[in-house]
């Protein structure tokens, strides 16, 4: 998530979304729900309830959220510029908001992927120590 932070500038702020070192130390916060996001939105744009749909078949341990964190975090995520939405009014039904992934997006996710890399290499890195070990 982006930090709002008064007097930063656009680079700034920019290397605040993108900043790996951050999600390799502190780990994916809120149940994975950001890579989540970008990685089906990068795949199909969509709207809220289908992608809490699709999160379901993503392979990511623990419940999924709930629909609250997630309309929350596509909030998050289009105020820090990772996805852009617009309102689409099909034959049948409400109006839907159908998310895009941006350009800074994708180069979140790709940070994010680095990162989950990362931290899987260092905890299978701590499983040989403990096997070793026996």
């Amino acid at each position: 998530m982006a930090r709002q932070v008064a007097g930063k500038g656009k680079a700034e702020k920019k290397a605040d979304i993108l900043d790996h070192e951050r999600f390799v130390r502190e780990g994916p916060q809120k149940r994975f729900i950001e890579p989540r996001l970008l990685y089906l939105i990068r795949e199909s744009p969509s709207y809220g309830y289908q992608l809490i749909e699709d999160m379901g078949k993503l392979p990511f341990p623990g419940p999924l959220p709930d629909s609250a964190a997630v309309y929350r975090m596509l909030r998050e995520l289009e105020k820090g510029g990772l996805v852009r939405s617009e309102w689409k009014h099909g034959e049948a039904g409400p109006a839907k908001r159908i998310y895009e992934i941006t350009p800074l997006g994708e180069e979140r996710l790709a940070v994010w992927v680095q990162a989950i890399r990362e931290r899987a290499d260092l905890l299978n890195a701590f499983i040989a120590l403990c096997e070793k070990a026996r």
